[in-house]
């Protein structure tokens, strides 16, 4: 009877959303690698505990503070919330809960870590900032989806905050390396947080979130879809013309970032055509994890050549 208890409440975890989120992880800790990092595993595996438990809190306050909204919105799509309250309120005390105990485990162990000299002061603040973004996107008083801010959350805490503590394992500080990637990075953060909220508009208009497609429409968020892909590519295919010595070659990644620009040109040609928003929200979050995929297995390559 107790397992089926706790199986229950594991509905709530995405797990693709966790996969997705070791991915960034793990390119981010490839990247401070190929940049004259040291792989150690036990560093991977707590710098990552950082990041798991504070995402894992995520899925449940965001089924817990949504549950009002979740009301308007019952359709139930790939990468939204369990929507598992809805007919098990009984829940609402427990998930709390146990998002609030994840976001306490995921801090403590950033704060832990500093404290014994195994990470630096930098972890503490990623994971403060991500925790706090991932806590207040939908928690009041500050519920960042209801103030038009919940695509900017996404973006700074998907997009940059889990790569960067992956950055932090293998390098254990920022450095001017890690900055060349902030802004591309950011930019498929706000394509994700596009992405994620594009099937969820009506239900979001119904609510209280102030999401861009909410407030402006489907061909608003696939046209702002289309162009941060083309920013990131571009931004990419200028490191190109930079003078060598750097740890990867930038027309590489340029090539890599054809194929979230090519989900936007799609994106933005689909809604137009009169396409299921649902079938090219999938397109973009499946651009951004083949574009992870392909970095990941460039980078490892290059290590393994390194060493």
């Amino acid at each position: 009877m107790q397992f089926s208890v706790i199986r229950h409440y594991l509905k709530i975890i995405r797990l693709h959303i966790v996969a997705g989120g070791l991915l960034a992880f793990t390119l981010g800790a490839l990247l401070g690698l190929v940049n004259g990092g040291k792989f150690d595993p036990l560093h991977f595996v707590l710098f990552y505990a950082v990041i798991f438990f504070g995402d894992l809190s995520t899925h449940f306050s965001n089924d817990y503070f949504d549950y009002e909204q979740d009301h308007h919105n019952r359709k139930k799509t790939f990468f939204s919330g369990s929507k598992l309250l809805i007919t098990n309120p009984r829940m609402l005390r427990p998930v709390r809960n146990v998002s609030v105990v994840l976001l306490l485990v995921s801090v403590s162990v950033a704060a832990l870590l500093v404290a014994l000299g195994l990470a630096s002061i930098e972890l503490l603040l990623v994971g403060l900032g991500v925790n706090f973004l991932g806590w207040f996107y939908s928690a009041p008083p500050l519920r960042l989806v209801s103030r038009g801010l919940g695509e900017a959350a996404i973006a700074l805490a998907v997009g940059l905050g889990i790569p960067a503590a992956g950055y932090l394992s293998a390098n254990g500080k920022f450095d001017n390396w890690f900055a060349f990637f902030v802004f591309p990075f950011l930019m498929y953060g706000f394509m994700l947080a596009l992405s994620l909220e594009a099937p969820d508009v009506d239900g979001d208009r119904l609510g209280d979130k102030k999401t861009l497609g909410a407030l402006k429409g489907l061909a608003s968020v696939f046209t702002l879809t289309f162009a941060v892909s083309l920013a990131a590519m571009l931004t990419f295919v200028s490191y190109t013309w930079l003078a060598g010595g750097f740890a990867v070659y930038f027309w590489v990644v340029a090539v890599f970032a054809a194929v979230p620009f090519a989900a936007g040109v799609v994106s933005l040609l689909g809604i137009r055509w009169r396409r299921k928003a649902e079938v090219l929200s999938l397109v973009g979050v499946f651009s951004l994890f083949v574009f992870n995929v392909l970095m990941v297995a460039y980078l490892f390559n290059l290590v393994v050549g390194v060493f």
